[in-house]
């Protein structure tokens, strides 16, 4: 089904008209990626290469031993004063390995309830997991696709197999400093079967000190990595009472399962009314995951993202009622909390065991969107 005009009408009235008292957008997350074509692991399954907008910037290895955090606040300067978020997940490439990142977090932590970093885990050193911790509001997304070297085989090739050791090392400490963590496993043919075991790990280890999320192999790559299709998440699922307090809700953990069993994604995303993903020279797109041509450049136009969100041509492909989006029919993501919440499939006490979530500026915002969304929709939580 094609979305009607009129229903088309709703969502960009819904997702244009939320403002605050300063006219600025109520969104939920900042979701900035900066110098994404900087990292040194290059893991198999990584979709930079393909939706890279940065790969042909001439003085792309002097950004790395540059200290650009001036640059970066222009940037969110325009940003605030179009847009309030109580929450910014920052990424790269590996952000922990430029120069001035630590400090980076440390001046935005101000800015924001929650500042999330996604991070390979490399570079987390002792001073600098002490120094985020000491801010009492940051929060670490680490990348690490299972608790054995075997199960990374596609984030680690052997010569990087040392690194194994030092990723864990750094894990330890981030949560005996009490930094929430939040892990993401990318599901593969390496490790797909192993989530259970990985989950008690997790548990035995940490106790709640660590999240897990995952989410199969996206692009391209799930051709060649992507387990064969079948029902991977059954044992986990049986486990989920037992395992419960290192997993997210269980909505999620079906609906990652379900799509292991069938391939083809068929939740609606919300991603695109909740946040803009906003890079480090200033470009803005629709979406955080499927990196399109950019709507524009806050720098070179600050009205951009108020008068392109919801309204650009990319917003009428990425909110459809089924994803129609080649791109989107494998893609999911821990942003699916957000959406089984706003489609009623997560409670508020659900989501609020997801850190980045649980703070109170998070679900009050959570609620708005919520509320603003739901009469578009039927009680069975699809678009009428």
């Amino acid at each position: 089904m094609v979305m009607s005009v009129a229903l088309k009408n709703d969502f960009r009235n819904a997702m244009f008209e939320h403002r605050d008292g300063q006219e600025r957008l109520k969104l939920l997350m900042n979701d900035m990626v900066i110098e994404e074509q900087l990292c040194q692991m290059r893991c198999s399954y990584c979709l930079t290469e393909d939706f890279n907008l940065l790969m042909n910037v001439p003085d792309a290895r002097l950004r790395l031993t540059t200290d650009r955090r001036e640059d970066w606040h222009r940037i969110l300067d325009v940003y605030h004063r179009q847009v309030d978020s109580p929450i910014m997940r920052l990424s790269g490439g590996e952000f922990f390995w430029l120069k001035g990142s630590t400090e980076f977090v440390e001046e935005c932590s101000s800015k924001y309830e929650v500042v999330q970093v996604i991070t390979n885990g490399v570079f987390l050193t002792p001073p600098r997991l002490e120094a985020l911790a000491a801010l009492g509001n940051v929060q670490l997304c680490l990348s690490l696709d299972g608790h054995t070297l075997e199960m990374n085989a596609h984030r680690l090739p052997p010569k990087q197999h040392r690194l194994f050791d030092v990723i864990m090392r750094h894990l330890d400490h981030a949560v005996e400093l009490g930094i929430p963590i939040e892990i993401q496993s990318v599901l593969s043919d390496k490790n797909v079967t192993g989530q259970a075991d990985f989950a008690a790990f997790l548990l035995e280890r940490y106790g709640s000190g660590a999240m897990l999320y995952f989410f199969p192999v996206r692009g391209d790559a799930k051709d060649s990595l992507a387990p064969e299709l079948g029902d991977h998440f059954g044992p986990l699922l049986e486990r989920y009472d037992e395992l419960e307090q290192v997993l997210p809700p269980r909505a999620f953990v079906e609906h990652i399962g379900n799509q292991l069993r069938t391939g083809v994604r068929t939740l609606r995303c919300y991603a695109t009314a909740t946040m803009v993903q906003l890079f480090g020279q200033g470009d803005v797109s629709c979406c955080p995951y499927a990196w399109l041509k950019p709507m524009g450049n806050i720098t070179e136009d600050p009205q951009l993202i108020p008068e392109q969100f919801g309204r650009h041509q990319h917003y009428e492909m990425f909110m459809q009622p089924r994803p129609r989006f080649p791109y989107c029919k494998s893609c999911t993501g821990p942003i699916d909390v957000v959406n089984l919440f706003l489609l009623g499939q997560i409670s508020k006490a659900e989501i609020a065991r997801c850190a980045p979530y649980a703070g109170p500026q998070a679900l009050a915002r959570l609620n708005e969107l919520k509320a603003a969304f739901e009469p578009i929709f039927t009680p069975a939580g699809h678009p009428a």
